[in-house]
């Protein structure tokens, strides 16, 4: 469990926020059973949902580190830790802020090989089960998390490095979720020797919670990256055998599992530094990140539909905003599938659909009294897109994500990925670390998302920084594949709505109305509320009191004092962790 300051003052404050909420609220969330109170610290806080990665953040933090020095540290950590979820096999994105207010956005996002083409998966093969080599697209995060470090760090890149690569080498203790997760993808983990003796013990059954867990191959290659930098990965030996492995699977296919990447296309890759998407929501500011993620566009478009209606007034888990909220996303999900993908190939009509008067005409389409099937996407057709209807990816992928504040109040929401739970399950012998599977998260030929060399793909990823009085008063984002869109909104919307603490603003319950019928956590929202709301026209698929994703990590600066606060999800296993610097 997270270490947490003295209990009573921590629930003191919660209760003195939650007092002042009802007072302007006619419904409010209910505090779920695996609620769990923020870690409260002055000198810097971490959350993740790794253990052992928090630690390392942590103690980067004691040590004098910046938030990015720290969340650097955290992210080659987790991917020893939580190698299901992310790792230097993967890519992601991170969004900065420094406490004198200056932004920046960081695009590690994978991309597809040059001889990737718009049908590529669109054939039979083992990619059409989210596995194999032919999924897999160049690394981004050695460049990335080397990028973060040059530009804002205080550290070097072998002292980064260095607490992950004994973690890989010493191991440590298989936390349930990772057993687990072991248990689900065997079969697939199978497929390649490699990654079943890394991650089956003798090769056939998962690593019981609780046994420890020792890496040394990706111990290897973190040292390697430690002491020669990127080049080790993109250049060096890492590169020659991510190569030899795909050249092995060039020559002899078999059971539709090709490979299209070269040496070539590591070497041709780098990080990119992206200007940040700016926007407002009830005189707060936000900081997040542009495309190729349309999380960005897509929270900031739902805020300016929302910031028309007066939530707070109708309450928090009310018919009315529940309502709204999923009418919102309809619209932002149909901008999102239509325009939103990798900018450097599509011209994304990005001022447009993060614009307040563009919400305001949309806003109109809304019917307050009934749930619209869907909505049209807000524009004609775009120049350069073809139109179609099945414009989004197959998106479905765990992820991680990593929010953190130093004591000067620097911050850095950091979301990496391999994108489905042990990627491709692919392991280049030699290596220890897992191919991201990214290049599923590709639309169909003819969209905006289509595929083609060089292109990274549309993705769902939302770190995203709110400000208030100069101060990061909410850094977060989540894992969950398209979900995390809704909770990083919903976190938002709890946190600068509705007045909530972060604890209780990651607790609430959640509605995605990406699908039909809708997800909602329904088990602690009223039945009348869930009766008017099908009455409106909304179809529902419970998920009960909390569902499995998305998983939302958060942290947040008071703003009196220099307390900051850091809360990793319920929905997260109980060992999920927020740390602080004592």
């Amino acid at each position: 469990m997270a270490e947490h300051p003295r209990r009573s003052q921590c629930r003191s404050s919660v209760l003195a926020l939650l007092i002042l909420a009802v007072a302007v609220s006619t419904a409010d969330a209910r505090e779920g059973s695996r609620f769990r109170p923020a870690v409260t610290g002055n000198l810097g806080v971490v959350a993740t949902e790794s253990p052992a990665a928090a630690r390392v953040g942590r103690r980067v933090l004691e040590r004098g580190g910046n938030a990015v020095d720290a969340a650097v540290s955290t992210a080659f950590a987790i991917g020893v830790a939580r190698p299901q979820s992310c790792g230097i096999g993967g890519g992601g994105f991170m969004v900065y802020r420094s406490a004198r207010g200056r932004t920046a956005a960081l695009d590690f996002r994978e991309t597809a090989p040059a001889a990737f083409q718009p049908d590529t998966l669109q054939g039979p093969g083992l990619h059409q089960t989210f596995t194999g080599h032919l999924a897999v697209g160049v690394p981004g995060t050695v460049a990335g998390l080397r990028a973060a470090l040059r530009r804002y760090g205080t550290t070097s890149l072998a002292a980064a490095v260095r607490p992950a690569t004994r973690l890989a080498s010493d191991g440590f203790r298989v936390p349930p979720s990772l057993s687990e997760a072991m248990a689900a993808n065997a079969a697939r983990l199978k497929l390649y020797p490699a990654a079943a003796s890394q991650y089956l013990v003798g090769g056939q059954t998962p690593y019981p919670a609780g046994s420890v867990l020792r890496q040394p191959d990706m111990a290897r290659s973190l040292d390697a990256i430690g002491r020669h930098g990127p080049d080790a990965f993109y250049r060096g030996r890492i590169a020659r055998l991510i190569a030899g492995e795909m050249r092995r699977n060039q020559a002899n296919p078999g059971a539709g599992d090709g490979a299209v990447m070269t040496a070539r296309d590591l070497g041709r890759y780098h990080a990119k530094w992206r200007r940040p998407l700016r926007g407002s929501f009830r005189g707060h500011g936000l900081v997040a990140m542009p495309p190729p993620t349309s999380g960005g566009i897509a929270v900031i478009e739902m805020l300016n539909l929302l910031e028309g209606f007066d939530l707070r007034g109708t309450g928090q888990s009310s018919a009315d905003a529940l309502h709204l909220i999923a009418e919102s996303q309809k619209i932002a999900w149909a901008d999102r599938a239509e325009y939103v993908a990798d900018p450097d190939f599509v011209l994304v009509p990005t001022a447009a659909l993060t614009g307040k008067g563009y919400a305001a005409r949309r806003r109109a389409e809304i019917d307050r009294s009934r749930a619209a099937g869907s909505y049209p996407p807000g524009f004609g057709p775009y120049p350069g897109i073809q139109r179609s209807p099945t414009a989004s990816g197959a998106e479905s992928g765990t992820t991680t994500h990593l929010s953190v504040i130093d004591r000067r109040g620097n911050s850095v929401a950091l979301t990496c990925t391999i994108e489905q739970e042990f990627g491709s399950a692919v392991v280049a012998p030699g290596t220890g670390f897992l191919l991201n599977n990214e290049l599923t998260d590709f639309g169909r030929p003819g969209t905006a998302n289509q595929a083609q060399g060089g292109k990274r793909p549309r993705s769902s990823m939302s770190p995203t920084i709110a400000t208030a009085a100069g101060r990061p008063v909410l850094v977060t984002g989540g894992a969950g594949g398209s979900r995390i869109i809704m909770g990083t909104l919903l976190t938002t919307l709890n946190r600068l709505e509705f007045g909530l603490d972060i604890a209780h603003a990651v607790d609430a319950e959640r509605i995605d109305a990406q699908v039909s019928p809708a997800l909602i956590e329904d088990a602690r929202i009223d039945l009348a509320v869930i009766d008017e709301l099908e009455r409106r026209g909304h179809t529902f698929r419970p998920e009960g009191e909390y569902g499995i994703r998305p998983r939302i990590q958060a942290a947040g600066a008071r703003l009196r004092g220099r307390a900051k606060d850091a809360v990793s999800d319920p929905r997260a296993e109980p060992g999920s962790r927020a740390e602080r610097r004592r």
